[in-house]
């Protein structure tokens, strides 16, 4: 059974990359999309991760359903930019899974410097087990089926993701959705849908689905073409 098969029959139907605002600026205007850290333009690059302690810098790191709000906060944290400060969590069609070579983790791939990472994708159904030895807490029984038991739990994809597989962007507030709009509308962008959806973008989310809880998505729709 293929990893795709094994994802969507849990009911995963994205999966999730975060990256500044400006970085979703030059990935959304370009086919290539997002850029694996070792094919970015030294003059144009911003890594999310700086260290990349997994040493996977031919891959995109990606989280299932729900995005790793715990780094996301911390690269908010660490981050030196003044100027620019808002961040967008990007959904990527799950289907990618069926064209790029792809790699798993049951926890931040990071741990341990990579040693936990996964080559075989036929094992992925394991990042959904009652407990995970990288992991302190066991899944609850209400615990949605479509989120790993460790909420920071990575597939990485070879390369990089093309700009056809993303499917949504996910920001914090209706301010940010309105630039991320007329930015989109400008270039005639209209098959990438705007989520405005604070719980998914922090670590609220993960309490939530815990309980069986769907966080909020509040999707902005496209108006009708005259």
């Amino acid at each position: 059974m293929s990893a795709y098969n094994i994802l969507s029959a849990r009911g995963v139907n994205r999966l999730c990359h975060f990256t500044k605002f400006q970085s979703f600026t030059h990935i959304i205007l370009h086919e290539t999309g997002i850029l694996a850290s070792d094919s970015i333009r030294q003059d144009t690059k911003h890594v999310t991760d700086q260290e990349r302690y997994d040493g996977e810098l031919d891959y995109v790191c990606c989280s299932i359903q729900y995005p790793n709000s715990w780094f996301l906060k911390q690269a908010m944290k660490n981050d030196t930019d003044k100027l620019f400060q808002e961040w967008v969590v990007l959904y990527i069609n799950l289907n990618i899974l069926d064209s790029r070579e792809a790699k798993f983790c049951p926890c931040n791939a990071s741990k341990g410097s990579g040693r936990y990472i996964k080559e075989n994708m036929e094992e992925i159904e394991s990042i959904f087990a009652h407990s995970i030895p990288t992991f302190p807490y066991s899944r609850t029984p209400r615990m949605l089926p479509s989120c790993p038991t460790d909420g920071q739990a990575e597939i990485l994809i070879k390369g990089g993701i093309p700009r056809s597989f993303i499917i949504g962007i996910a920001v914090g507030n209706k301010k940010i959705a309105e630039r991320i709009y007329a930015m989109l509308a400008m270039y005639h962008i209209r098959d990438i849908s705007i989520f405005i959806a604070p719980d998914v973008i922090t670590t609220r989310w993960s309490s939530m689905i815990k309980d069986g809880r769907i966080p909020d998505e509040i999707a902005c729709g496209w108006p009708e073409e005259e």
